[in-house]
């Protein structure tokens, strides 16, 4: 549920901090005060869109901070845990906007993104505008509400998924229908280089073992020359090797007089086995040089065929291999694209999956549309509507499309006498306020929702169908948060906790909240029910009106 909401130089409100309780708890106060921009704030918590008209006047930013208790929602505890965030029993949402409209998120103090914010949001709260009823008119809205009460969710992202599969297959089979001659000219183009591929069978690593070999081989005369010479040069009668070894025999006879020249003698013999390890090293290299020149002509031919092949297909000789492998991929997949059979079972089977995710769809669509629409229509009566009755239709479509096999129709009849007919049809602007509050209702008790938000679902109703919409809001609040925002003081009356929203006339304006207590409730409520020209009279209705509320709450 929610907590606490602060507001830092959002439109109107400079600074503002409220708490929030279980239960009930109804926003109030004079049109223009401010109330619905309390729940634009919260909804940029929530991840909606950033603008820079939301800064308030003079102000290089606006900041929004919303803590939620999570002691009781598992859906949000499971996605902060995936995030990598601590399963805590609260969260703190913030958003930042400058005045260029640019924003910032954080989740627990860690930045995040509005996707983020929207995800996590969807398991916190669900916010209902005000003139929803209005979008209750729409097909979407319908078939939304529907899947909605369902809880089919996935049966819905199913059919989604399936539907674009079907397409996929459709659209490569067509493409290789009508690509057909286009695609066997690539391929004839392609089987070429990659039958020279194949035949000259490039290894990555060949092109510079082959170089430096080639180079060595040209080589050999001269390398056995120089070789041979510093080998002589060392090890020969006269050689270093020979010289080193008498001075050394020297030197260990001049140690014997000096001790100190110990450490001259040591290097001397040290020198003399270095060279001997050196002589001995050129003499195995020289017998193991390969002065072969059929091998160095069959290096120069295996040279010769890989940097024409490369050249041919425009890359370097070491990338030979790699451009094979490339190739042959290639092929593969123009072959799989021309193999019309399989292409066309594949279509097939994509069209059966979508079939069959459809009608799964279809028959949970068919058992929630049965029970919503009784349970809309048992729910008519309390809302002054006793002969009305509401009903849902499953329209078949021609074809399977991505929201499923059928089309959503909610049909409406303000009278036993009448026939059901399309909500858009039949349905006046007060039958439609009080049918989309009906359903609302009925879906957020069906729903987990820990918290909903009314902004002013009441329009078009007064009176005792006011009465009986705060009778219902206050039902919906014993399972969970419910605020409202409202101009009707019978809906008011209903709530566990009254807040009112006032905005100064100052020169620079700002808006504040006021938590009620039973005095300044029944006050704000009478002023409610007669405007500014509050009198005995309406003080002891509005005292009636709490009262009443009272008895019904226990």
């Amino acid at each position: 549920m929610l907590k606490q909401l602060s507001i830092r130089n959002f439109v109107l409100i400079d600074r503002l901090d409220v708490e929030f309780e279980s239960g009930m708890t109804a926003l109030t106060g004079e049109t223009g005060a401010g109330k619905s921009i309390v729940l634009d704030a919260l909804g940029l918590a929530l991840g909606a869109r950033a603008e820079s008209a939301m800064v308030r006047s003079g102000e290089k930013q606006a900041d929004i901070t919303a803590e939620f208790d999570l002691s009781a929602n598992a859906a949000a505890r499971e996605w902060l845990a995936a995030q990598a965030e601590s399963d805590s029993d609260h969260v703190v949402l913030r958003r930042i906007v400058d005045a260029a409209g640019k924003s910032r998120a954080q989740i627990n103090g860690r930045p995040a993104s509005v996707t983020e914010l929207r995800e996590l949001g969807a398991t916190l709260l669900e916010l209902h505008a005000q003139h929803e009823h209005q979008a209750l008119l729409r097909s979407t809205t319908q078939r939304e509400l529907l899947d909605r009460f369902a809880d089919a969710g996935s049966e819905f992202r199913a059919v989604q998924a399936a539907w674009r599969n079907a397409r996929d297959a459709r659209e490569a089979l067509t493409h290789a229908k009508s690509a057909a001659d286009a695609i066997a000219r690539e391929r004839a183009a392609l089987e070429t280089d990659l039958q020279d591929l194949r035949a000259a069978r490039p290894n990555a690593e060949e092109w510079a073992a082959l170089t430096q070999e080639q180079s060595r081989l040209s080589h050999s005369k001269e390398l056995l020359q120089t070789v041979e010479s510093t080998r002589a040069a060392i090890a020969d009668d006269d050689g270093v090797a020979e010289t080193l070894a008498s001075l050394a025999v020297a030197l260990a006879g001049a140690e014997r007089i000096d001790p100190t020249l110990g450490e001259a003698r040591q290097l001397v013999e040290s020198a003399s086995v270095q060279l001997d390890e050196a002589a001995q090293s050129l003499r195995h290299y020289a017998g193991k040089l390969n002065l072969d020149p059929d091998r160095l002509q069959e290096i120069e031919t295996r040279l010769s065929a890989l940097f024409n092949l490369a050249r041919k297909l425009r890359v370097r000789p070491d990338e030979l291999q790699a451009h094979w492998q490339a190739i042959e991929s290639k092929f593969e997949q123009l072959a799989a694209a021309q193999d019309i059979a399989a292409l066309e079972r594949a279509a097939l089977a994509a069209d059966g999956a979508l079939t069959a995710a459809a009608a799964t769809l279809t028959q949970k669509r068919a058992a929630a549309a049965r029970r919503l629409a009784d349970a809309a229509t048992a729910e008519l009566p309390d809302l002054a509507l006793a002969n009305a009755a509401f009903a849902i239709n499953l329209i078949p479509l021609p074809a399977v499309e991505s929201t499923g096999a059928e089309g959503v129709e909610f049909a409406f009849r303000s009278h036993t006498s009448l026939p059901f007919a399309p909500l858009a049809k039949v349905a006046s602007g007060g039958e439609l306020a009080r049918l989309s509050l009906a359903i609302l209702v009925i879906c957020g008790d069906a729903a987990a929702m820990p918290t909903l938000v009314f902004d002013e679902v009441d329009v078009g109703v007064g009176g005792r169908v006011a009465a009986q919409v705060g009778r219902k809001l206050q039902t919906l609040a014993t399972a969970r948060q419910v605020l409202c925002v409202t101009h009707m003081p019978q809906v008011a009356a209903h709530a566990d906790h009254h807040c009112t929203v006032l905005r100064d006339n100052s020169d620079s304006p700002t808006t504040r909240i006021t938590i009620l207590d039973r005095k300044a409730r029944q006050a704000e409520i009478a002023r409610m029910l007669a405007g500014h020209e509050v009198g005995t009279a309406t003080e002891k209705m509005a005292k009636e009106l709490l009262d009443t509320s009272q008895r019904v709450r226990t």
